[in-house]
């Protein structure tokens, strides 16, 4: 009776090591808020965010475009990003949580520029998260070099 549940809120089997689904989708969609920002969903930047959502939990092809495709459901339906930064500020450490702004920088720099609508969207989640800002300001630079 516990397994099913374990096996839905972990999403592998019921390993405690793996990502919670929510967590991830939660991520996902931030990091799918940064790639439109622009309001050009570039090819460069959707790949850099497939590779790094595949990259980040050992995916298959399948897995991370379902994931994707959860993830810019509910980010192309929310309101704001509170929904998405609240559960990972509760769960995720502050390296979790900086490594997904520099995550988030690298999907911003993907197309060779930083639109000031990506830029934004990244200062608000790394607020969002409790990213202090010379955190914020490492993750861009190592991002973008």
């Amino acid at each position: 009776m516990l397994k099913p549940l374990l096996d839905n809120l972990f999403g592998r089997a019921g390993r405690a090591d793996a990502e919670p689904v929510d967590l991830r989708r939660a991520a996902a969609a931030l990091l799918y808020e940064v790639a439109r920002a622009d309001g050009d969903l570039d090819t460069q930047e959707l790949a850099t965010l497939m590779d790094g959502l595949q990259t980040r939990w050992q995916l298959d092809d399948d897995a991370v475009r379902s994931l994707l495709d959860e993830a810019r459901e509910e980010a192309e339906g929310a309101t704001d990003y509170f929904q998405f930064t609240r559960p990972l500020r509760d769960h995720w450490s502050a390296e979790q949580r900086a490594a997904l702004i520099e995550d988030m920088w690298a999907i911003a720099h993907a197309d060779g520029q930083t639109h000031p609508r990506e830029e934004f969207v990244i200062r608000k989640v790394a607020d969002l998260l409790y990213v202090p800002h010379s955190v914020f300001i490492r993750a861009r630079h190592s991002a973008s070099g």
